[in-house]
């Protein structure tokens, strides 16, 4: 169960922690104090959208965290170990951060976790009714999801297996059309290919071979330059010049003059080493000079031959790579899919095999399940009509309508995720009244009381600790809401409930009410929630009944009435086995 639940820094609360008991939980107060923001604290902790709007302002970041007593809860311990997490000492903490930023930091146990994990993990603990969940009862499309909710582990598997079924034969059909698509084109697209191939073989090219190419433009462009500076450094370091002697006999004569002085001193010595040591590297400068210089040759044809090579590979860079190593893996890229497309009737044959062979797999599993829903639906709607008279409607049949399984030969175009099933509750609300999509007919008030019947028949099968009811006593009044006061009490004998509402009937029934206020104070706008004690209860009970006064004697002894009556109520529902 929920046991607490921390807020920063979200909205108008500054820091709120509010200690939810066993059983059945309310939380009252004002329209505006701030019970929405509770709601959307617990929406993030379930791992739903973040809006930064939602951080209050000023402040860099907002926090909420959950912590749940997950002791003996075996599937979501199992979960947790299977997510390499683990709960400490029954006790496992679910906590969700939004920053200004944008960014979203989420933690189970105190690991941080992926959003879809915290969701996996949440899902398992608490289920949420939205304030306007109850309209999508409207939806005809989330029936069929509400009956499947219904079933059983065997029948949660059965589901999953068509929508696996599903998506693989979808994938199978989407590239059957794909190959297809390209059939229609793949005479004109073979043409291209062969084509695009034998330009890349014909220009024979080899990778990196531009860059060679590039170094022989620039000395063809540059020969007459180039010829003349290796000329006269050759002349200069090694032959000489008319009488004047090269630099590196130069070097060797000054060289040669320092030997007899390296027995004298040792820094004479050291230097004549470092001379030494330069002339022989000068010598090797000069031969890689004269080798230049012989190897020099200004060549028309070549320098033509250059220039016409790199104008196609030019010329192909724009179509095929900015380099010749881009160009060949294009040209092997080309090549396999020509093979692909010269193979394609054989591909479209094995594929056509395979798109028909999961069809008709998808079929058999879809009617499989359509016939466990069948079976599903009668002790399902035993169960909705039998919650219904609970809450008042006590002449009301609920059913789930039927769309009749297509042939095999019909199907293809009817398959979804869900498999080939279309549903829509009907409900005859009176004796004697015919069945009718409960979509048109059905009144607000009827909405929520089906809904809360939902939840309390799919909370048999779920298991999930706990449930949050956001005001579905919406369309609700009079003896209607006592009704639904007894039966969210009664949920709570095997669950924790915590309900928003507006009205006394529910508030009175709760074994613990929070009030959420709204305050002012130094210029700004605070919510605070508090537990309520019995005193407590009767001054906001008096102020939700209201009246002229509403802390006035007499409502509040009308509040206490209230409350007398609720525990008095419940006593019997206990003595009766219902709570």
């Amino acid at each position: 169960m929920l046991v607490e639940l921390s807020i920063r820094n979200l909205a108008i609360i500054d820091a709120v922690r509010i200690g939810f008991a066993p059983g059945f939980n309310v939380l009252t107060g004002e329209t505006g104090a701030g019970k929405s923001i509770v709601v959307d604290a617990v929406n993030l902790v379930l791992g739903e959208r973040a809006d930064r709007d939602m951080i209050q302002a000023g402040a860099d970041k907002a926090h909420v965290e959950a912590l749940f007593d997950v002791t003996g809860h075996v599937a979501v311990l199992k979960a947790l170990e299977e997510l390499g997490l683990e709960a400490e000492d029954g006790f496992l903490p679910l906590a969700r951060e939004i920053s200004v930023a944008g960014r979203t930091l989420c933690r189970v146990g105190g690991s941080v976790v992926p959003l879809a994990t915290l969701r996996q993990v949440a899902e398992a603990l608490l289920d949420m009714h939205g304030q306007h969940e109850h309209q999508s009862l409207l939806d005809v499309r989330r029936h069929l999801a509400y009956l499947d909710a219904y079933g059983d582990a065997a029948h949660a598997a059965l589901v999953a297996g068509v929508r696996e079924a599903y998506h693989a034969w979808r994938e199978a059909a989407k590239e059957l059309a794909k190959l297809r698509e390209r059939l229609q084109e793949r005479d004109a697209r073979l043409d291209l290919l062969r084509y695009q191939i034998s330009e890349l073989d014909g220009a024979r090219l080899r990778a990196g071979e531009e860059e060679e190419l590039e170094r022989q433009r620039v000395f063809f462009r540059n020969a007459e330059k180039i010829t003349e500076g290796i000329e006269y450094a050759f002349e200069a370091i090694y032959e000489g010049e008319g009488e004047k002697i090269s630099a590196l006999e130069s070097l060797r004569a000054g060289t040669d003059a320092l030997a007899p002085l390296g027995k004298l001193d040792a820094s004479y010595q050291q230097l004549y080493e470092r001379l030494e040591e330069l002339y022989y590297q000068l010598e090797d400068a000069s031969a890689e000079l004269r080798t230049m210089r012989d190897g020099l040759e200004y060549d028309p044809e070549t320098a033509e031959e250059v220039e016409a090579r790199l104008d196609v590979i030019s010329r192909l860079r724009r179509k095929y790579g900015a380099t010749t190593h881009d160009m060949l893996a294009t040209r092997d890229r080309l090549a396999a899919e020509l093979a692909g497309l010269e193979d394609a009737e054989g591909t479209e044959a094995d594929l056509e095999r395979k798109a028909t062979r999961l069809e008709a797999e998808l079929y058999d599993q879809a009617q499989a399940l359509h016939l466990a829903r069948r079976a599903l639906a009668h002790r399902f709607e035993e169960r909705m009509c039998a919650q219904l008279a609970d809450l008042g409607m006590v002449n009301a049949t609920m059913r789930a309508g039927f769309s009749d399984l297509p042939t095999r030969e019909d199907a293809a175009g009817g398959f979804s995720a869900d498999g080939l099933d279309h549903i829509e509750f009907l409900l005859a609300p009176n004796l004697g009244e015919p069945e009718r999509p409960l979509a048109r007919i059905a009144s607000g008030g009827e909405l929520s009381r089906i809904m809360l019947a939902l939840k309390t028949v799919s909370a048999e099968k779920t298991g999930v600790p706990s449930m949050v009811f956001d005001e579905i006593d919406a369309g609700i009044s009079g003896r209607m809401a006592q009704v639904v006061a007894e039966k969210m009490a009664a949920l709570a004998k095997g669950h924790q409930v915590i309900c928003v509402t507006h009205l006394p009937q529910i508030a009175a029934m709760a074994d613990a009410q929070f009030l959420v206020e709204k305050r002012e104070s130094e210029g700004r706008t605070r919510t605070n929630v508090a537990r309520l004690d019995e005193q407590g209860r009767c001054a906001e009970l008096a102020r939700i009944v209201g009246g002229a006064d509403p802390q006035s004697a007499s409502s509040l002894n009308h509040a206490a009435t209230l409350l007398q009556e609720a525990a008095e109520r419940k006593d019997l529902l206990r003595r009766q086995d219902m709570l």
